[in-house]
């Protein structure tokens, strides 16, 4: 048909350039050769339709004909078929084929088509996309094929689509046959394969639909068949049962929406222009405006065709949308919710109502925590708009009044087992609550709440938002109130924060209230307004003792994290390093809190003085000084009480862990960024020298007469010794001969007619412990004289022996207190003191094999108890929390010296057994054990485990064996078994993914299992099973860790065990049928491959990819052995070398002419 540009014939669709043309310019374009335009008369606008909605209208004589874009191609079921046909649209096609075309004929060349080009990424996707709209132009049919093969190919489908194919009625045949040609035996697809190539192609694909139909937009998207060819195919891949065409079909439509949704927002902009623009003109009320009659025109066309695009928005969202947002694939589910969150706030007008909300309300009840999160990240948005409050009122309500999300679901979300999810749970609540305050009740905030104290950051940050708002209506943006109204504001925010962490009965926890609220307001800075309240109180409300020991809590952590920038244990961020105004905002918070607290300081403390928590918070703040600030010279009397303080600390109070605090702070103020000319007025003090002439007087007294002092004496005696203990923390005391005074009292114990008090004996064992330390920092610094280290030596052998005696001491506090001290003393005397200073190595302390039995003791006594059993069923639980703490030092005390190779790894095997039994008290302990023992020793640590298996089997299964005479109780096997089984597994997870890396620790360990198991009754004439053989069972745990042809070694190794017995069928020997089946599974391809030759080389823990290992030889040869070294040790010591190695005992020998 010829083209026409006449006015009464329907304008092309807007060129990129034509969005605010003048009317003659729109007037001017062509239209498409795809349409046929019929001018209709009594109406205002132009209207293009088919050749055969023409006809209709041609033949009803209609006058008019409605605007109204015609619908999507519909689904239509076949009356004798279930199966659902996608009609081809019947309005205007392009240009068919030539008389001289062949039907068949195929899309272009691999190189040239869509897949490839976006696949390789070469080209940028805007070319890819032009050059197809320009051979659109030329040759729809052509180009529609090679872009629904670029969508088939996509899904993984290696079929070709023809022009064939598309010729047909619908797409349903198209489909089928794509399904016949598709290997669904592989579950992966390009948008779903792992690797750099494919996740570049995925993004690739999502950009290039986009761009497509953005590009589409000015020219063909408005033809009426290219968009019905792409919704067609893309409806009937997204209800495909193959995974792969519903998930890419499902990933198109979805871009596509997107597309469309710009597209729609680009035109109301457009629309609501020249809307403006045409009442501007309709104002100045000239006749016969031809600019009033163009705006009029492209006024319609607009609207025209922003209607037509919402036809394809509501389209696709019910035919694809609808029924994939819940599909079983949780992917493609988040999919659909994510995608729709981008529709809402691009397009609220269209999006933002609760027919399309609800899907996302629904969605929150998800399995799948990836789905949940992207509920969360729709709805956030939302609600964090102003603008969007009124629009969201009658989903929330609805919701809220069904009990279905808000009250109920989205906040119990806020325990989500997913940290993110939680976290944007709480943030969505609080905006939420914002907008909607009687939203919530009070149940449902104390459960917000309880996550200020939680340990992940980011929950406790996004909890501490929710309480500033709700508890204390602190507004986060910027004060525009007078500083005297921040400031009243303030103290009774603090007030009632007091309370907050009063009511939360956490006062232990300050640090992570203060550090959930830091980030979110600078109230936790507003030190002058808290020592207010300190100092003055507070007259409408005044604080109680118990409110003020709180505020100064928080107080000193908020200072902490201020001079420091750091959150508390173990709410620690992954952060590498920290950036420049992170840094320059930490250095001037703590010239800040100098500055302050240079003045009050000494006032507070002179104030609460007689409570020595108080006292301990207050003196940590002079720990967060900016020493060179405080050094200043208008500082000086504000320093010089300070120390006064100290000093009146140290002589009024005898609280431990005070007198320390006391310490590592005069140490602070001992320091060397301390002015010189400010400096004497520290180091003159007479803290320490008062402090030592009276430690040493009271001894004296104690040594005349003979241990026996009064009761006020020993608790005087006891004071000093606490000052003078913690001082030598972290003051060289060495002048005073500080271990000549103390020693004597651990020494010579039993030789007081009174022996020395329990308390008094740990003190003196801590002192001295200090003094060595002192005396070999001195060393190390240098600063010693020539018989320095064989003092020390002597001095340190002869402490270690008086350790020793008192860890067997029946009074607990001085065992334990002796067991500490002398396992910190064996690691920092142990190997890798040496590295310090050559010099140091005649110090070298080496563990005997008595010390290090005395120690494994220690641990059973102490540690492995089980306190259930001997109370009974009456607990005190905070008792029990004290006491499991103090196990786990003991215990990791013992792992320490295990790791760094202090004693040998064989000394684990209790606490190898152990794992499971205390697997909630010390599991994570021996789970790092296991793990460095592992990187250190793989033989020592496989051997390790063998014989805890064998332990642990030994104490159960054994025990019932022989409790009763009756054979029936052998029944009872599998049950007492069950522990050792639960052992094994958690042994062959420590093994880690990669066999060949501890390929010889795995044979050793199978090979001294089957040891044990046929050690004993293995008779060839009777044909009785041994009595350890159920032990194969829990062996059996441990063959998956096997390299398969490592099996037919420990199979043949099993066998020689066996040569000559006639095994049975019956119950007794199972164990031995399971534990060789479990290896017979992979012998046949083992029997392929031909022994090596002997002795061979040692396996390499680095195997090439793909590279079948060769079996292992488990001749005898000292190569095998892998001596173990620590962690932090050196090898200069030679004796240990050797000694270590003669533990590693040559593996088993196998005679390989039997085998083949």
């Amino acid at each position: 048909m010829s083209n026409s540009s006449s006015p009464s014939t329907r304008p092309m669709r807007l060129a990129k350039q034509g969005a605010y043309e003048t009317m003659s310019n729109v007037l001017g374009l062509s239209r498409s050769h795809h349409k046929v335009s019929q001018s209709v008369a009594g109406n205002g606008s132009s209207v293009s339709v088919n050749p055969r909605a023409l006809d209709e209208i041609l033949d009803s004589n209609n006058p008019s004909v409605s605007t109204a874009t015609p619908s999507r191609s519909q689904k239509r079921k076949s009356p004798h078929d279930s199966e659902v046909v996608f009609t081809t649209p019947k309005r205007g096609r392009p240009a068919g084929r030539g008389r001289g075309r062949p039907l068949n004929r195929q899309v272009l060349d691999k190189e040239a088509s869509l897949y490839f080009l976006v696949k390789e990424g070469k080209a940028a996707l805007i070319q890819v996309a032009d050059d197809w709209i320009e051979q659109y132009q030329k040759d729809a049919d052509l180009a529609v094929v090679d872009l629904i093969q670029f969508f088939i190919s996509s899904t993984g489908c290696k079929g070709v689509v023809t022009l064939n194919d598309i010729r047909t009625d619908d797409f349903s045949q198209l489909i089928r046959k794509m399904t016949e040609d598709f290997d669904e035996d592989s579950g992966d697809y390009p948008i779903i394969i792992a690797g750099l190539q494919w996740k570049k192609f995925r993004r690739n694909f999502c950009d290039f639909v986009k761009t497509l139909i953005k590009q589409c937009q000015y020219s063909v998207i408005y033809d009426q068949y290219l968009m019905d060819i792409i919704i067609s195919l893309l409806t009937g891949l997204a209800d495909s049962q193959v995974r792969a065409f519903r998930h890419t079909a499902t990933l198109a439509a979805m871009k596509v929406m997107t597309a469309l949704v710009e597209i729609a927002v680009r035109l109301s902009q457009s629309l609501a222009s020249v809307s403006k623009q045409f009442e501007t003109e309709r104002t100045k009320q000239r006749k016969g405006n031809q600019r009033i009659e163009a705006l009029m025109q492209k006024k319609h066309e607009y609207s025209e065709n922003k209607d037509e695009i919402i036809n394809m928005l509501d389209y696709i969202f019910k035919s694809v949308f609808v029924h994939r947002y819940r599909d079983t694939v949780p992917e493609i589910r988040s999919l659909c919710v994510t995608e729709l969150g981008e529709w809402i706030l691009n397009f609220p007008e269209h999006f933002l109502d609760d027919s399309h909300l609800k899907y996302v309300g629904w969605t929150l009840y998800d399995k799948v925590g990836e789905v949940r999160l992207r509920c969360l990240q729709t709805l956030l948005p939302l609600y964090q708009e102003e603008q969007f409050a009124s629009r969201l009122e009658l989903f929330t309500n609805k919701f809220k009044t069904n009990i279905f999300v808000i009250q109920v679901r989205l906040v119990s979300m806020v325990l989500d087992k997913e940290n993110e999810t939680a976290v944007l749970a709480v943030k969505l609540v609080t905006c939420m609550q914002r907008h909607f305050p009687a939203l919530l009740v009070a149940r449902d905030n104390e459960m917000v709440y309880e996550l200020i104290y939680s340990v992940h950051r980011g929950l406790a940050l996004a909890a501490g938002e929710f309480l500033l708002q709700q508890l204390f209506n602190v507004k986060t943006p910027g004060r525009t109130r007078s500083q005297q109204e921040c400031k009243a504001t303030n103290k009774s925010v603090i007030r009632d924060l007091v309370q907050f962490h009063k009511e939360s009965k956490l006062h232990e926890h300050a640090a992570y209230l203060v550090d959930s609220l830091y980030d979110s307001h600078d109230l936790l800075k507003d030190w002058t307004a808290m020592t207010e309240l300190l100092l003055h109180g507070d007259e409408k409300q005044p604080l109680d003792r118990e409110d003020e020991s709180l505020l100064i809590d928080i107080m000193a952590c908020s200072v902490k994290e201020a001079a420091t920038g750091e959150p508390p244990i173990a709410r620690s961020v992954n952060k590498k390093y920290v950036t420049q105004k992170e840094h320059k905002q930490v250095q001037d918070d703590q010239a800040r809190l100098t500055e302050h607290f240079a003045e009050h300081l000494p006032v507070l403390l002179q104030k609460f003085t007689a409570n020595p928590r108080d006292l301990e918070n207050l003196l940590t703040i002079v720990q967060r000084f900016n020493i060179e600030v405080y050094g200043a010279n208008h500082y000086l009397n504000h320093l010089n009480a300070l120390v006064k303080c100290l000093e009146e600390i140290f002589e009024r109070h005898a609280d431990e862990e005070l007198l320390g605090t006391c310490s590592r702070t005069y140490e602070c103020l001992c320091s060397e960024k301390l002015p010189v000319h400010v400096r004497p007025l520290v180091v003159g003090s007479t803290l320490i020298d008062l402090t030592m002439v009276k430690l040493r007087q009271e001894i004296q007294q104690f040594n005349t007469v003979d241990g026996a002092l009064d009761e006020e004496d020993v608790v005087t005696l006891i004071t000093s010794m606490r000052r003078v203990e913690a001082l030598h923390q972290c003051h060289d005391l060495s002048k005073w001969d500080v271990w000549d005074l103390i020693f004597p009292i651990v020494k010579q114990r039993a030789d007081y007619a009174v022996p020395p008090n329990p308390e008094m004996m740990r003190l003196s064992m801590k002192t001295c412990y200090w003094s060595l330390l002192w005396a070999l920092k001195a060393i190390t610094d240098g600063q010693s004289f020539e018989d320095s280290i064989p003092k020390l030596k002597q001095q340190f052998q002869q402490f270690c022996t008086c350790c020793r005696e008192l860890m067997e001491s029946p009074v607990n506090e001085t065992a334990e207190a002796a067991y500490l001290i002398l396992c910190d003393l064996l690691l920092i005397f142990g190997w890798s003191l040496p590295e310090r200073n050559e010099e140091l190595t005649a110090l070298v302390f080496e563990v005997d094999q008595s010390l290090e039995d005395q120690l494994e003791q220690f641990v059973r006594r102490k540690v492995f108890v089980d306190d259930a059993a001997q109370a009974g069923d009456v607990t005190d639980e905070e008792a029990e929390i004290v006491k499991t703490h103090r196990r786990r030092i003991y215990l990791a005390a013992f792992c320490k010296l295990v790791v760094f190779g202090v004693v040998t790894v064989a000394s684990a095997v209790h606490i190898f057994k152990n794992y499971v039994t205390f697997q909630s008290d010390f599991g994570d302990i021996i789970r790092v054990l296991l793990n460095k023992c592992r990187e250190s020793d793989k033989m020592g640590w496989a051997k390790t485990m063998v014989r805890a298996l064998c332990a642990l089997y030994q104490e159960t299964v054994v025990r019932v064996i022989f409790s009763e005479l009756d054979p029936e109780n052998r029944d009872k096997i599998s049950d007492a078994i069950y522990v050792v089984h639960e052992l094994a597994k958690r042994f062959a997870m420590s093994f880690g993914s990669d066999p060949t890396k501890t390929r010889e620790s795995i044979v050793t360990l199978h090979r001294e299992g089957i040891d044990f198991a046929c050690a004993a009754d293995l008779n060839t004439a009777t044909g009785k099973a041994p009595r350890d053989l159920p032990f194969l069972e829990a062996l059996n745990e441990l063959s998956s860790k096997l390299l398969k042809q490592d099996k037919r070694i420990v199979l043949n190794y099993l066998n020689r065990h066996f040569n000559g017995v006639r095994v049975g069928v019956d119950g007794e020997w199972q164990p031995l049928i399971t534990y060789r089946n479990s290896l017979v599974e992979s012998e046949d391809e083992a029997a392929l491959m031909p022994p090596p030759p002997l002795p061979p080389p040692l396996v390499s823990a680095a195997v090439n990819k793909g590279q079948v290992p060769p079996p292992l030889s488990l001749t005898p040869s000292m190569n095998v052995s892998s001596p173990f070294v620590p962690v932090a040790a050196s090898s200069f010591l030679t004796r240990r070398t050797v000694r270590t190695a003669t533990t590693v005992d040559t593996l088993m020998e196998v005679d390989f002419e039997e085998e083949t």
